[in-house]
C-alpha cells in the first residue's frame, strides 16, 4: 500500500506542478449549485472548474473532494469513508492547496464543518444512495426476468 501511495503522491504532485493557479479563484455564478458525484458520495460546486479541468489533475482532485468533504460533513459523520484512507486524502488536499492556494473551492465556507450544510449533504447522499441500490435492484429484476432476450 506504502508504494502505491507514493506513487499516487508523486503523480499527483507532477499535474499539480504542472497545473499550478489554473483552477478558478473567483466566481462569476451568483448562487453557485453544490453538486454530488454519484460514485464517491462526494461533493463540488459547479463553479470550481472541476468538470473543465484535464484528466491527470481531476484524478488528484478526487481526494481532495473527498477529504474536503469529511471536513464540510464531520469527521464522525463520514460513514461512506475516503477514497483511500484518509492520511492519504489529507495529504493530497494539503498538496493541492500549496499549488492552488486561491481557487475558489478553498474557501472557508466550503472547508469548515457547517452543522446546516452537513445536514444537507447526508440527506443527499442517503438520496442518491437510495436511488443507486433502486436503480441496481431494477437492472437484476430486469437481467432475471423469464422475458429476457438477453
Amino acid at each position: 500500500m506504502f508504494i502505491i501511495n507514493l506513487f499516487l503522491y508523486i503523480r499527483f504532485w507532477l499535474a499539480f506542478l504542472r497545473y499550478k493557479n489554473s483552477l478558478p479563484t473567483n466566481s462569476n455564478i451568483e448562487n453557485p449549485t453544490m453538486e454530488i458525484d454519484g460514485w464517491s458520495l462526494n461533493y463540488y460546486w459547479d463553479d470550481e472548474g472541476l468538470l473543465e479541468t484535464k484528466f491527470p489533475l481531476i484524478q488528484g482532485f478526487q481526494f481532495v473532494i473527498s477529504y474536503r468533504t469529511s471536513l464540510v460533513i464531520g469527521l464522525n459523520n463520514n460513514e461512506h469513508g475516503y477514497l483511500r484512507s484518509e492520511k492519504f486524502d489529507r495529504s493530497i488536499y494539503k498538496l493541492a492547496k500549496k499549488y492552488f492556494p486561491n481557487w475558489i473551492g478553498f474557501q472557508p465556507s466550503r472547508n469548515t464543518y457547517n452543522p446546516e450544510l452537513s445536514e444537507r449533504m447526508l440527506r443527499i447522499q442517503k438520496v442518491a444512495i437510495w436511488r443507486f441500490e433502486k436503480d441496481i435492484d431494477k437492472d437484476i429484476l430486469k437481467a432475471v426476468s423469464p422475458d429476457n432476450d438477453s
